[in-house]
C-alpha cells in the first residue's frame, strides 16, 4: 500500500509552481562567466562566449504566462490521467494508454531568434525531477519525464524521429521499422514514464521545400495522437506553410497559437539580460546595459539571437584592433559590418515594417500570421461616452523618430513650432505664429537631371566623387 504522504508526492512536480514569482526564480538560468578570454585566440573565446550565452534565460512576464498556461495543461492531463500512483498502475497493468482521446495541439510562434526554443527547454528544465529522474515509492523504482522536449534537428523521416523519443533498451536488436508500431511502442513509454507534455522544436529543418506542407502537417499529426498534448515550436514562415492545408486539419494545427514578442527597448527584460551577456565577461564588455539598451535594440529589434551575434563580432572588431575591452564604439562598427548585414536587414526590415505595410510582401516572414479583428473593438469603445482627455505630447516613438530624421531641416524647424504651438493653452493657440514651409518647386526634367547627378556622385568613392563633373546633357538619362 501506498501510505497517505507518498500519495501525496505524486504529481508534486508540478506543485511547487504555485505562483508567478515561483516560475520565474524556476525558469531564470544565468550564464557562468568565462575566465582568461586573452588567452584564447579570438575565434576560441567567440564559441567560449556563444555556448555561455546559448544558456542564459530571462523571463519576463510574457514567458511566465506562457509557462503558466503549459504548467496548467501538463498538470490537468497528469491528474486525470493518473491521479495518483495506484492509478498509474492500474493503468499500466491493463494497457488504458489508446483509450484517451487526442489532446489539442498548442502552437509557440514568434519571429526567429525571440527565445522560443529557450522557452521550451526552460519549461521542460522546470519540470525534470531533481536530482535524477527517479521516483521511490514502496517497493517501486519509476523513471519518470513529465515534459519531454524532442528536436527535429535534421530526422530525414516521421520513422527516424519516432525512434529517437523511443525506449532505447526496447529497441535494442529489434527491428521496428512500421510507423504504426513505432508510434504503439512510443506512446506505451510516454504513459510508462508518466510524460504529460512533448514539446516539439527545430520543425524548420523537417522539410527545407518552400512550399510543402504536407510532411510536417503529418509530422505534426502523428506527434500528437501519442497521447500527450503536442507543443511545437515554428517560426512564422512554417505557420503560414500550414496555413495552406486543408480547413481540417488546420482545425488542429492551428487552433491554439501562441505568440511570444520581442521586449520593448525600455522593458525591465531587455535591459536584464542585456546585464546577464555582458556578466560573463565583465572585464571585457565596458559599457552600461542601462545606458546603451535603446540603442541596443535599435540594432537588434530586441531579439536575443541577434544580440549574442552582435556582441560576438564586437568582441572581434576588439581583437582585430588589438584590444580585449570592447566598448560601444565596437559595437557601433559591428553593426555595419558585413557579419552582421544578416541580422541588419531583418532589424531594418522590422524597423520599415512598424511604419509601413509595403514591406509585408517582401518579407511575410517577419510578418505574425495570426492578426487580430479591431475595428469592431474599437467601435464598441467609441460608442462609450467618455471624456476626452486633454492632449499632452509625449517623445516621438522610434518609429516616428526615424521619419523625422528623413525631412529637411525647414521641414524640422516647422513642426518643432507646430509642437510648440500644440502645447500653447486652447485661446494662446489661435494667434500663434508659425512659420510656413517655402513652396516646393515644380519638378522637371532639370531638377530630375540634378537628382541623379547626386545619386550617381554619392555610389562613386570619395576619391572620383570629388573630382569636378561637366553639366549633363539630356543624352545622358541612357546612362542612370
Amino acid at each position: 500500500m501506498i501510505g497517505p504522504q507518498q500519495q501525496c508526492d505524486w504529481l508534486a512536480w508540478f506543485n511547487q509552481f504555485d505562483t508567478n514569482e515561483s516560475i520565474r526564480l524556476a525558469a531564470h538560468q544565468s550564464a557562468v562567466p568565462v575566465p582568461d578570454l586573452g588567452k584564447l585566440s579570438a575565434d576560441e573565446a567567440c564559441q567560449k562566449l556563444d555556448e555561455a550565452w546559448k544558456t542564459v534565460f530571462v523571463p519576463g512576464p510574457q514567458h511566465v504566462q506562457i509557462l503558466r498556461s503549459l504548467l496548467d495543461q501538463a498538470q490537468g492531463f497528469a491528474r486525470s490521467r493518473y491521479p495518483t500512483v495506484n492509478d498509474y498502475n492500474r493503468q499500466r497493468c491493463a494497457g488504458l494508454s489508446s483509450t484517451f482521446s487526442p489532446q489539442p495541439i498548442r502552437c509557440l510562434t514568434g519571429l526567429a531568434g525571440v527565445s522560443k526554443s529557450s522557452l521550451a527547454r526552460a519549461f521542460e528544465r522546470m519540470c525534470r525531477l531533481q536530482p535524477s529522474p527517479e521516483f521511490l515509492t514502496d517497493g517501486q523504482r519509476l523513471v519518470i519525464y513529465p515534459v519531454r522536449q524532442l528536436e527535429i534537428d535534421g530526422q530525414p523521416s516521421v520513422r527516424g524521429i519516432l525512434k529517437s523519443v523511443a525506449n532505447p533498451v526496447a529497441l535494442a536488436g529489434r527491428a521496428m521499422t512500421e510507423v504504426a508500431g513505432l508510434m504503439e511502442h512510443v506512446s506505451d513509454w510516454f504513459m510508462a514514464t508518466a510524460t504529460s507534455t512533448l514539446v516539439v522544436d527545430e520543425m524548420q529543418f523537417f522539410t527545407q521545400s518552400n512550399s510543402a506542407s504536407t510532411k510536417t502537417s503529418q509530422l505534426i499529426m502523428t506527434l500528437a495522437n501519442l497521447g500527450p498534448p503536442l507543443v511545437y515550436v515554428a517560426n512564422f514562415s512554417l505557420v503560414k506553410k500550414l496555413m495552406l492545408r486543408p480547413q481540417e486539419e488546420k482545425d488542429r494545427l492551428l487552433a491554439a497559437p501562441t505568440v511570444l514578442n520581442p521586449p520593448l527597448a525600455d522593458d525591465p527584460l531587455w535591459i536584464t539580460a542585456i546585464w546577464e551577456y555582458l556578466s560573463v565577461a565583465p572585464a571585457t564588455f565596458k559599457f552600461d546595459a542601462a545606458a546603451h539598451a535603446l540603442e541596443l535594440h535599435r540594432y537588434t529589434a530586441g531579439l536575443f539571437r541577434a544580440l549574442r551575434q552582435l556582441l560576438l563580432q564586437a568582441y572581434r572588431e576588439a581583437r582585430a584592433l588589438g584590444r580585449h575591452e570592447v566598448t560601444m564604439e565596437d559595437v557601433r562598427r559591428a553593426y555595419r559590418s558585413r557579419t552582421y548585414s544578416s541580422h541588419r536587414r531583418d532589424v531594418e526590415d522590422l524597423a520599415s515594417l512598424a511604419v509601413s505595410s509595403l514591406m509585408e510582401e517582401k518579407r511575410p516572414d517577419l510578418v505574425c500570421p495570426f492578426t487580430e479583428l479591431r475595428t469592431a473593438m474599437r467601435a464598441a469603445a467609441n460608442s462609450l461616452p467618455q471624456q476626452s482627455p486633454k492632449p499632452v505630447l509625449s517623445a516621438v516613438d522610434a518609429p516616428a523618430a526615424m521619419i523625422e530624421s528623413t525631412i529637411s531641416a525647414d521641414a524640422k524647424a516647422a513642426l518643432r513650432e507646430l509642437r510648440r504651438a500644440a502645447n500653447l493653452p486652447p485661446d494662446e493657440r489661435i494667434t500663434a505664429k508659425v512659420t510656413r514651409l517655402p513652396k516646393r518647386i515644380p519638378v522637371s526634367a532639370q531638377s530630375l537631371l540634378q537628382g541623379a547627378q547626386v545619386f550617381r556622385d554619392a555610389l562613386k568613392s570619395p576619391s572620383t566623387a570629388s573630382k569636378p563633373h561637366a553639366n549633363l546633357e539630356a543624352g545622358d538619362v541612357k546612362t542612370i
